[in-house]
C-alpha cells in the first residue's frame, strides 16, 4: 500500500514527534540528573510505605486536604488532615509523590524553597532561577497540588544581602506568570533560622522582637505583616491539635513510621491533624 504525504502532513508528524521527545526529555532533565545523583540516596522510607500511609488516610473517618483548604474546613464527624510537603532539596521526589497521591485521589500542599540548589543560585544581580524548573512547578500544580512558598527570607536578607519584602514580591510575580496561585507559606528551618529566630518571625504577625544580631550586624524583623507580604496563612499558625512530621528522615514517634500509623488509628472525629512528609526522605 502506497501512502502519499503532502507537506502539511509531514509537518504535523514532525510536530508530534517533537512533542514526544519533549515529554521524554523534560526541560529540567539536566538539573534533575544533578540533584538525583546528589540526593536520591538520602531517602529513608519507601514508596510502598507512603502508599500504606495514603491507604490509611483513605479510610472513611479521614478527610485529607491541602493546607489552604484544611484551614477553613471543620467537620466534627471526620478527622480533618492537612497534608503538607516541604521540598528542601529534591523536587523530583516531590513529583513522584504527587503522582502517587493523584492515583489515590488525594491532594496536598507542596512548599517550594527559593534558596535551594534545585531552584537556582544567587549572583551579583540577585536570584537566577534554574532553567526548566518552572515546568516541574506547573506539573505539580496540574496534578492537583496546592503550591506554597517555603519561606527562607532570613537567609535571603542575611546571606544574600537582599531586601526580603522586594524579593518575596518578585517570587509571587513569578508564580503568577505561571498561572499558579499562591495562598500560603511556611517557615524553613535553615541554619540561619536555627541560629537566630524562626523564619516566620519576618512577619509582624509573629515577630517577638524588632531585630536580630548576626555576624556583627543588625537585621530588622516584623516590618510588614503576612498579608502585606501577600499571604493568607502561615502553616504553623493554622488550627490543628496534632502534628506528625518526618523531619530529618525520622517520624516524631518512638516507633517511627509504624507509630504514626498507630496514632492515626487512635485519632477521633473532630481531631485536626497536620502531617508533614518531606519528599526528600522518600523513594528508598
Amino acid at each position: 500500500m502506497k501512502i502519499n504525504l503532502n507537506l502539511p502532513a509531514i509537518a504535523f508528524i514532525l510536530l508530534v514527534l517533537a512533542g514526544c521527545e519533549k515529554t521524554s526529555n523534560p526541560q529540567y532533565a539536566k538539573i534533575e540528573k544533578k540533584i538525583r545523583n546528589k540526593y536520591d540516596k538520602a531517602a529513608t522510607y519507601t514508596w510502598s510505605q507512603y502508599t500504606e500511609l495514603l491507604n490509611k488516610l483513605k479510610e472513611n473517618k479521614f478527610i485529607v486536604l491541602p493546607i489552604n483548604e484544611m484551614r477553613y474546613t471543620f467537620i466534627k464527624s471526620k478527622v480533618v488532615v492537612g497534608l503538607r510537603h516541604d521540598i528542601d532539596f529534591n523536587p523530583f521526589k516531590a513529583l513522584e509523590m504527587a503522582k502517587i497521591e493523584k492515583e489515590k485521589g488525594l491532594r496536598s500542599t507542596y512548599y517550594i524553597l527559593a534558596t535551594s540548589e534545585y531552584y537556582g543560585h544567587f549572583g551579583i544581580f540577585g536570584l537566577v532561577r534554574n532553567k526548566g524548573m518552572n515546568q516541574l512547578y506547573k506539573e505539580l500544580y496540574n496534578d492537583g497540588a496546592e503550591i506554597g512558598i517555603h519561606n527562607d527570607l532570613l537567609t535571603v536578607m542575611i546571606t544574600h544581602n537582599l531586601d526580603p519584602f522586594t524579593f518575596n514580591k518578585n517570587e509571587l510575580s513569578f508564580y503568577k506568570s505561571l498561572n499558579i496561585p499562591i495562598h500560603g507559606t511556611v517557615g524553613h528551618g535553615s541554619q540561619i533560622a536555627k541560629n537566630t529566630v524562626p523564619n516566620y518571625m519576618i512577619f509582624s504577625d509573629y515577630a517577638k522582637q524588632n531585630s536580630i544580631e548576626y555576624g556583627g550586624k543588625t537585621y530588622p524583623l516584623g516590618q510588614h505583616s503576612l498579608k502585606e507580604y501577600g499571604y493568607e496563612y502561615e502553616a504553623n499558625y493554622i488550627d490543628f491539635n496534632i502534628y506528625f512530621s518526618d523531619s530529618r528522615g525520622k517520624w516524631n514517634d518512638p516507633m517511627d513510621f509504624k507509630g504514626i500509623l498507630n496514632k492515626l488509628d487512635s485519632c477521633k472525629p473532630g481531631d485536626r491533624i497536620q502531617i508533614l512528609a518531606h519528599p526528600d526522605w522518600w523513594g528508598k
